[in-house]
């Protein structure tokens, strides 16, 4: 073993050591660098120069050992990493490009896209005569397409509060708002969710699971 490489794996374990002190992480790498040949070495760092592969470090949920914010941004001062930086902005139509006045954070995260693909979920109903006893939603013939959870997400985080409260409410089992819904389009051909706010209920759905929370002894706020 080379003394760059004792260097290197010394560097290794003692940040690992201090990244989620108390759990096992800093043995799984002393165990890993055990197991290899110097040649290995030279190939999983240069993996790692290249981003082509990253240390990676196992949090048991439960467990004793963890991380925390703080002991991270002492690490990264520790390290000379900065977290927080300041962000060029490009510039579109009339408005130039400008760095941000304040520094934000900068770090790498996995994303997965949400494949939302409507020929899969459409759905077009007979009428809206038919619902469910327990949710007060549309089912059977009356059913067309639900909104799932991500979508709700995405509609909450663009601020879509009203569009949220026609869906999940007056149309998500609201059964007295929806009728109001209904009488209002069918007399004047539209409906305002503020004019018939004073008509609505609760959703059915809610109103079930207070009753199967109560039957088990469990008090709620539902």
């Amino acid at each position: 073993m080379t003394s760059n490489r004792q260097i290197a794996q010394n560097f290794i374990v003692e940040q690992i050591g201090k990244l989620a002190p108390g759990g096992k992480n800093k043995q799984i790498y002393i165990e890993l660098f055990d197991e290899m040949s110097d040649e290995a070495f030279g190939k999983f760092m240069a993996d790692l120069e290249s981003g082509e592969s990253r240390l990676a470090v196992i949090i048991p949920n439960f467990g004793q050992e963890g991380v925390s914010t703080e002991r991270n941004l002492s690490l990264a001062k520790e390290l000379g990493h900065e977290f927080f930086q300041r962000i060029w902005i490009e510039g579109t139509g009339d408005m130039p490009t400008y760095l941000t006045p304040i520094p934000y954070l900068i770090v790498d995260l996995p994303v997965r896209r949400q494949a939302q693909v409507l020929i899969k979920k459409i759905s077009i109903p007979e009428d809206n005569k038919v619902i469910d006893d327990f949710t007060g939603q549309p089912t059977g013939r009356s059913k067309g397409s639900k909104m799932s959870f991500p979508e709700t997400q995405v509609m909450a985080a663009m601020g879509l509060d009203n569009c949220l409260i026609e869906f999940l409410k007056f149309r998500g089992g609201d059964i007295k708002g929806f009728d109001a819904m209904n009488d209002s389009i069918s007399k004047t051909g539209g409906v305002s969710m503020m004019a018939i706010k004073g008509l609505a209920g609760g959703v059915e759905s809610t109103m079930t699971l207070k009753a199967y929370l109560t039957a088990m002894h469990i008090s709620s706020s539902l």
